[in-house]
């Protein structure tokens, strides 16, 4: 469950969230791959080349800014991203690796603006958007099982 407190925040950071969003990840990807290599392999180079890749996870951040509170809006877009995982072998101990690098690119591209109350905010719900991506990338990978 995400706090009240943790949403308001969040939905509050969505303006700045989709004027910064491919900043944000653009900087994001360098410092994996830049802090974690090994995950390379796992990503399409030639879309973060031509920045398609940045952009697709700049809208996907906005619209889970936008849509926190009413997280059905975005079952769609996480069953699609969720198999996407799957095929590309995204285990969930890597959640923690992407939420580090994400988090301080928000740092990095907000700066001022990225508060002990933002970041604490954002910790937060990525925290919470992890777990529903594993749980949902689980139930795949059992139906591909079976």
């Amino acid at each position: 469950m995400i706090s009240q407190k943790t949403i308001d925040v969040v939905k509050s950071t969505a303006p700045v969230i989709k004027e910064h969003g491919q900043t944000i990840t653009s900087r994001m990807y360098e410092i994996m791959f830049d802090i974690h290599p090994e995950v390379k392999p796992q990503f399409d180079m030639s879309a973060q080349a031509n920045g398609t890749q940045p952009a697709k996870l700049a809208t996907a951040v906005y619209a889970y800014a936008t849509h926190i509170d009413d997280l059905g809006a975005l079952k769609a877009a996480v069953d699609k991203i969720a198999h996407r995982h799957v095929q590309t072998h995204i285990l969930p101990e890597q959640y923690p690796i992407v939420g580090e690098c994400l988090l301080q690119a928000i740092k990095d591209v907000l700066g001022d603006r990225a508060t002990d109350e933002v970041m604490t905010a954002w910790t937060e719900a990525y925290q919470a958007l992890a777990e529903i991506f594993i749980n949902r990338e689980q139930q795949i990978y059992q139906t591909v099982a079976n």
